[in-house]
């Protein structure tokens, strides 16, 4: 997702012998390493998990096993936002290592506290409409406005979930758009209103979305939507 914390990168990487690996080194925004950062590894069209591993103590990791063919690489650790990053070994080529930088987890999201500091009294600039878990099955659509379900067709829905051949599909309605994350809670300016797929998506995921009345909604993936998954558990926290 190039518009979102969740981005795609594109590698291509070394396929040694009958079977492939992935290699690289996982770092914060500023370049210090993260260990103990989680890699899974999903076939790129079912977006099943075929390999696991983590980073070592200085951020350098290598999954092998792998058989020809495209995968995404998902990294994640706590207090980053997930992060997917395309790969194909289906070209016998040889390919740099990765460099995978991973951003800094909103603060809005479940677990993660922010401090804030200044001289005089603060009043937020975009305040909390609300915060809520919620579990959307796929064909329910969602009013991020109010965090409920409403019907599909209804005015106010910002999105529906959508299950198409073995897929989970998150659709913006209404003017809606997925974005990127500005400041103090705002949207960015980038604007998308197709499709966007989530199945294969574990916890830390983030999606910013804009909502059919201009407000900014940031959405969480609070457990790992799995292949073939009909529902996703998100945390949902919209502001003016």
């Amino acid at each position: 997702m190039t518009l979102f914390c969740a981005a795609f990168l594109n590698a291509a990487l070394l396929l040694t012998g009958p079977s492939g690996s992935v290699r690289g080194q996982v770092l914060d925004p500023e370049g210090a390493v993260i260990a103990r950062a989680a890699i899974r590894v999903l076939d790129a069209d079912s977006r099943r998990t075929v390999q696991t591993g983590a980073s070592d103590p200085d951020g350098q990791f290598q999954v092998g096993g792998l058989a020809p063919g495209r995968y995404l690489l998902a990294v994640a650790a706590n207090g980053f936002a997930e992060k997917l990053v395309s790969v194909d070994l289906s070209r016998n080529a040889a390919g740099a290592p990765l460099t995978i930088h991973l951003d800094i987890l909103d603060c809005d999201a479940p677990h993660v506290n922010c401090d804030i500091f200044t001289t005089g009294p603060y009043t937020d600039p975009h305040p909390v409409v609300f915060a809520r878990d919620l579990t959307v099955n796929a064909g329910q659509a969602v009013d991020l406005d109010k965090g409920a379900m409403v019907p599909t067709q209804a005015a106010d829905a910002d999105f529906q979930l959508n299950a198409q051949a073995g897929a989970l599909y998150l659709v913006p309605l209404n003017k809606a758009a997925l974005t990127t994350s500005g400041t103090d809670g705002s949207c960015g300016k980038a604007r998308a209103t197709q499709p966007l797929r989530i199945d294969g998506l574990g916890p830390n995921s983030e999606i910013v979305l804009r909502t059919h009345s201009g407000k900014c909604s940031r959405i969480f993936v609070t457990r790992e939507i799995p292949a073939g998954a009909g529902q996703a558990a998100l945390h949902v926290v919209t502001r003016k």
